[in-house]
Formats: structure tokens, C-alpha cells, sequence
């Protein structure tokens, strides 16, 4: 913590900003310049009364507790929102989409969290669309099938089987059977994909963001994944038991399948797969010199993580011999701090992938930095990524699932944000260049044609073209707006938007006022935004929490953002609000009145804390968007806010130059004051997967500036 001083100044020597102010300004520390010691003591004050919530909701662990746990959590996840205004939740991608597509429904893994929703195995491609009589059958079979799901055997050693109830069927003379249809897969995926692999990132045991981890997860399995109902089985681990150690910690152990193999990304052998590789990433990753983005997941839960990883950061000795990570013949074990009895669920993250010590010899630190610099032991290889152009996984033959990998080939063909317009996707999928899209609202024919029809009648939930699938989705991930409150980067392309070192200060000093940031929640009209996607329904794709529905419930069956939305009801003074516009129907926050009342009181309590009326209004840099129709929506979404708040608050929409700038800006340098660039999909089956993101030290206090 202490060299973070030292980082940020490195930070904002190196930025190239464009009509920054006076050059003779001296350089602006944010933390300094608020009168804060150290950016620690920011932090802690900025989110000390969310953190106290935080703890002592994570500090029950006890599995007859799940219901007071969950409370006590989604009592914090309310402060973090609506007494704090630490982050704007704001969209999920639920509700209708017209789809279109070549691939037979419910035959890939499902979940959540984790990584397995990126796996393509098991994904069936065929030449034509799926029409909707052939998705009802389908559906109704798999519905079916839910019902008809085995209970785990368990052996007389006390192993329980990971093995897969509903397993897919085999090919059968090439045909593969779905809801009693016969359809004809053909060997190719063809995809697109519109996020860069980034920088070293192939490196899974450092990685945070999905635009990488969807790629390797379809390198590189772990011990289990999801089945296409969500519920956990064996990948590289074929069973598992629970016990208690000498000291009565709760130990999982994991029995690897015979035979697993490493190959390399021309399918060459390199090295039997063992349970020393999962040894091997636990090193990895508790290593402080590896920076690993997910340390958190393995120091949170195995016993002696954390001492092990302070240790080796303190340069002290630290003995592995005292982690919970244990590798004996061919069972992996992790000892736990805490009972945990959702842990399986997080085995499906990135940190508790396997690595072989060979190739993190022979590698160095170029492990991760390419393609090519990774093992396999997944369903496909890549064999081909031209950046910002084409991406070419083919299978692995040695694969031990091989026989429901059902493509040779996947292509992913870049699609570029910057230069995209409405019709792209429709366009790339007449000539066959991509198995699906979906149809967008401002693709006037693509939506004339798929969705209203001739009669104008068909809707996103029932299109009115027969090989066009009204699609519902719940959310998993959800995005959040944050405020920048150690903001080093202030790079702009618009000279008008540069400013001085007294303007920087004063929009520090309204970040940290809870009454301005409390308006950006009720002020933002996001279903003006989302028009743009739906002009019927854009409410669908609205969240107001930061949990998702669907990820887990209480041992009633009660689901856990019903929690968070009953501690809203009685702390709001409402009844019946739900925090998820799909069920809401409307934006059940946003609220105008409310804004202008919020501002109005930031405004005198900041001039009551010194500032005066010639520093109004405070401005506040966004992110803009670099695609002119999407651009209308945004400053629509805005309207409201800058509205109630004119003359007090000004919002200037910094647009980046390219997709790389625009990365750099969301992701690596914070170049923003308040930017609605990113969110957060679970890792695990617990709300703590989304929760510990904003305690102190979090996974996504960095966004904040800390």
C-alpha cells in the first residue's frame, strides 16, 4: 500500500495530455490536494461506512446462518448505492432480443459466474437458422429434462461423481438429435468479437477482464464447469469429498480423470496434466511479483494464502508447505479459512486453473503474452489471432471431452465498435461470415424485415420472421457507473475541455460530497439511453442493484436480490419496487425531483465547506462515446441530470480517437471523473462475488482511483 503514492506520480508523469492548463501548474495529486495523508486514507474515507456493512455481513460463515448472511448483505449492497453513491447501477443485459442464429439452443454450459458461459463446447452449428417451431421443441425438451436429472453417486470411499446427468448426446451418422429433431452440424463456428485480447493477458492467472478469459476458457479447463442447466460437474476432475483436517478446517478434495494431457497451440504433446499443476498456478498466483488480478480468490478462502503472499511481499521468508493447497498422486486439496460452502463454485475462476511448471519455466515472463505462449488443455487451440482482424480456435484432439466438441473450427471475425453500423452483424450473417446476430431497433430494414414484418406487428418478444427467436435473458453481469476520486490522467482531444489545477480540485472536492454523487443515481435517465436498443422496452435492460437476479438463493428458495429489494422497499418508505426494470417495467429510480434537491444540497454544503459561487459549475469529465448514433442516446441519458443540476454541474463528454485510447481511458489510466465503462460478472454463487469489489482493497477499487 505504501508505493501507491510512488505509482500514481509514475502515472501522471508518463501522460501525454493535449491542452492541460498552464504548463508551469505544478503537478496535480488528487489525494494531496484534498487534504488526505496518503491515497489510503482516502479510501478509508471514502468507503469506510460501506466497508464496516461489508464485513460484518462476509463475517458469517456458518451454512445454518445463509439467511442472516444475506440480509446483512444486501443491507450493505443498499449503503454502497443509496446512502454512500459509491457506484450507479445501471444496465443488464436482460429482456428481449430478436435473434437470429445457426446454433441449436440449450445445448452449452449455462451459469452465471465463472467462465464457463464463454466454453463452445458442446456449442451445435448447422447450416440453416433455427426456425421457431424447431426452438419450441427444443426448448421443450430441455425443460423436460430438467426433471429427469440423476442425484451424484457416491462411492464407498465417500467420493461423490462429478459426472454430467444431462450430458449431450454423440453425433450419430452425423446427425445430432435435439427436442426429437434431427439437424445436421456442420464444422465451423463462425463469430464475432469486438474487444481486443489484451496486452498479457492470455495470462489466466493474472487476467481480470472477460474479453481475454472468453478466449481461454476454451483453452484451459479447471477442475469443474457448468452443465447447460448451471449446475456443477466435472471438467478435469472426475469426483470429489469434503472433509475436516486435524485443526477442523474444511478441506475439498478433487480426484483428476486419467490420462489429461498438455499440448501446445499446434496440438504437439508436451506434458501429462497432474495435480502438481494446480500446486503450480496456487505459487503462481500468490506470488506478489506475478501481480495477479484474482489474487483475492485464492487468498479469501485457502488457509494461509494471505500470510504466505504478505510474506513473500514483505521480501521475509514464506514456506508453501503451510498453504491449504496439497497435491497427492492424482486429488488436488485446498484447505478453506472458513467453511465455504459454495467453494466448487469458485473453482470455475481463472486463479484455480492448472499450469505446468515446465512451461512457466520454459515461458518466463512471456507466459501468457501471446497465443502461443500457453498451454492447452481445453477444447480448441488457437491457431491463428491477427489483431483487430480474425481469431481462429481449431479443435484439440487430445481433448478428454473431445467427443462433445462439435466444430472443427471457430472464426472470430473482428467487429470494430468505432466503425459498426446498425446493420453490420445482419449483413456479415447473409454472406456467411457470422452463425447469428441479433437485430437492432436503429437497423430500420434488419427490424422491418426480422422483426415487425410486413403487417407491422411482430415485437422482440414475437418476431414475425419464422427463423427470427424472440430470446429472454436475465442478466449476469452488471455495469455501474463510478466516480474517479484520485484522478492522476487528464489527457482530453478537445482543448476546451482541459483544466486548471483549482478546477481539477474543485471536482475532486464534489466527488466526495455523497449528496452530488447521490444525484448521479436518481438522475441518469438510462431508459433514454436504452431506445437505442429497444424503443418498446427499454426498460428491460435496466439494473438498479448490483447483484443479479438468479445467481442464488437463501435454502427457501428466496433469491437473494429479493433481499436487496425488500431492505430498498422499507428503507426507501415503498412497496413492491423492484430494482430490475425487466420486472419493474419502468426505471424504478430514476427520479427528477429527487436530483435537483441532491445538487442543490451538494452545492451548499460544498460552499459551506469554502468553495464559492465563482467555482460553479464543477466539471465533470465522462467517457463519451466514439459512435455518432450511439452518441445522441448518451447526451439523452445526460439531459436530465445537467438539467437539475445547471449551473452547479457541468458534464463534458471527452470522446476517445480510436478503440485503443478508448481501453486505455476506461481501463488503464482512469482518465475520467465519472465513467459508466465497466461492471462486474460473478466469479462464484455467492453475493460476496460482487460485494467485495467495493471494500476496502477490492477488485474494483482501482477504477475509483485507489
Amino acid at each position: 500500500m505504501k508505493s501507491k503514492k510512488l505509482v500514481l506520480l509514475m502515472a501522471a508523469l508518463l501522460v501525454s495530455a493535449v491542452g492541460c492548463g498552464p504548463k508551469q501548474e505544478p503537478l496535480y495529486i488528487a489525494y494531496e490536494a484534498a487534504g488526505y495523508e496518503s491515497v489510503d486514507a482516502m479510501e478509508k474515507d471514502v468507503l469506510g461506512a460501506y466497508d464496516a456493512k461489508y464485513q460484518a455481513a462476509a463475517a458469517i460463515t456458518d451454512a445454518s446462518k445463509i439467511k442472516e448472511r444475506y440480509q446483512k448483505f444486501a443491507e450493505a449492497e443498499y449503503s454502497l448505492i443509496y446512502e454512500e453513491g459509491i457506484i450507479v447501477p445501471w444496465y443488464t443485459a436482460s429482456g428481449y432480443s430478436a435473434s437470429v442464429a445457426r446454433t441449436v439452443p440449450w445445448q452449452a454450459g449455462r451459469s452465471s459466474y465463472g467462465l464457463t458461459a464463454d466454453k463452445l463446447k458442446n456449442v451445435v452449428v448447422t447450416n440453416s437458422a433455427i426456425t421457431k417451431e424447431q426452438r419450441e421443441a427444443v426448448t421443450a425438451a430441455y425443460e423436460a429434462g430438467k426433471e429427469d436429472v440423476a442425484a451424484p453417486s457416491v462411492d464407498a470411499e465417500g467420493w461423490t461423481s462429478l459426472a454430467n446427468p444431462a450430458a449431450n448426446p454423440a453425433l450419430t451418422n452425423g446427425k445430432y438429435v435435439a427436442g426429437g429433431i434431427e439437424f445436421t452440424p456442420k464444422n465451423e463456428y463462425k463469430m464475432a468479437y469486438a474487444s481486443e485480447i489484451d496486452k498479457d493477458n492470455l495470462n489466466y492467472l493474472v487476467n481480470t477482464w472477460t474479453y481475454n478469459s472468453a478466449h481461454y476458457t476454451n483453452m484451459v479447463d479447471g477442475l469443474v464447469e457448468n452443465n447447460k442447466y448451471g449446475a456443477i460437474v466435472g471438467a478435469l476432475a472426475e469426483s470429489y469429498k469434503i472433509t475436516r483436517d486435524a485443526e477442523g478446517h474444511q478441506v475439498w478434495s478433487f480426484k483428476l480423470r486419467d490420462g489429461l494431457q498438455w499440448v501446445d497451440n499446434t496440438g504437439a504433446k508436451k506434458a501429462d496434466l497432474t495435480a502438481a499443476d494446480f500446486v503450480t498456478s496456487a505459487k503462481y498466483v500468490l506470488d506478489p511479483n506475478s501481480a495477479s488480478g484474482t489474487v483475492n480468490l485464492v487468498t479469501g478462502f485457502i488457509l494461509g494464502a494471505q500470510e504466505y503472499y504478505d510474506a513473500k511481499a514483505a521480501g521475509e521468508e514464506a514456506d508453501f508447505s503451510k498453504v491449504g493447497v496439497k497435491a497427492e498422486g492424482n486429488v488436488i486439496s485446498y484447505t478453506m479459512i472458513q467453511d465455504c460452502p459454495y467453494f466448487n463454485t469458485v473453482l470455475t475462476y481463472s486463479p484455480y486453473l492448472p499450469t505446468s511448471a515446465a512451461l512457466l519455466e520454459e515461458k518466463g515472463t512471456d507466459f501468457g503474452k501471446t497465443v502461443n505462449d500457453i498451454w492447452v488443455c481445453g477444447a480448441f487451440r488457437v491457431t491463428e489471432h491477427t489483431p483487430q482482424s480474425k481469431i481462429v480456435y481449431e479443435k484439440n484432439a487430445s481433448y478428454w471431452d473431445k467427443d462433445h466438441v462439435y466444430v472443427d473450427k471457430v472464426t472470430q471475425q473482428f467487429y470494430s465498435s468505432a466503425v459498426a453500423q446498425p446493420d453490420t452483424l445482419r449483413t456479415w450473417y447473409a454472406n456467411g461470415d457470422v452463425d447469428s446476430f441479433t437485430v437492432q431497433a436503429t437497423d430500420e430494414v434488419g427490424w422491418k424485415t426480422y422483426v415487425e414484418g410486413e403487417a407491422g406487428t411482430g415485437t422482440q418478444r414475437n418476431p414475425a420472421h419464422a427463423e427470427c427467436n424472440g430470446i429472454l435473458s436475465m442478466g449476469d453481469a452488471t455495469y455501474i457507473g463510478y466516480f474517479n476520486f484520485n484522478r492522476s490522467t487528464f489527457e482530453v482531444n478537445n482543448k476546451e475541455y482541459a483544466k486548471t489545477n483549482a478546477e481539477k480540485l474543485n471536482t475532486t472536492k464534489a466527488l466526495l460530497n455523497k449528496n452530488l454523487r447521490l444525484a448521479f443515481v436518481y438522475g441518469l435517465d438510462v431508459e433514454a439511453y436504452f431506445k437505442r436498443l429497444s424503443p418498446t422496452e427499454p426498460y428491460n435492460y435496466i439494473m438498479r442493484a448490483y447483484t443479479n437476479r438468479n445467481l442464488v438463493a437463501d435454502p427457501d428458495g428466496k433469491d437473494y436480490a429479493d433481499y436487496v429489494e425488500d431492505v430498498f422497499n422499507q428503507k426507501q418508505g415503498t412497496t413492491g419496487v423492484s430494482l430490475a426494470g425487466i420486472n419493474a417495467q419502468k426505471d424504478p429510480t430514476f427520479d427528477k425531483a429527487k436530483t435537483k434537491s441532491l445538487l442543490e444540497k451538494a452545492k451548499a454544503e460544498l460552499i459551506a465547506g469554502g468553495m464559492s459561487e465563482k467555482d460553479f459549475p464543477i466539471k465533470i469529465d465522462v467517457i463519451g462515446s466514439m459512435t455518432a448514433s450511439v452518441q445522441v442516446y448518451e447526451k439523452a441519458m445526460y439531459a436530465a441530470l445537467e438539467e437539475a443540476g445547471k449551473g452547479i454541474i457541468e458534464i463534458q463528454y471527452n470522446v476517445p480517437v480510436s478503440d485503443d485510447q478508448d481501453q486505455d481511458w476506461g481501463s488503464i489510466s482512469s482518465n475520467y471523473d465519472f465513467s459508466m465503462w465497466s461492471g462486474w460478472g460473478p466469479d462464484y454463487a455467492d453475493p460476496n462475488t460482487f460485494l467485495h469489489t467495493m471494500a476496502i482493497g477490492g477488485d474494483m477499487v482501482e477504477m475509483l482511483g485507489f
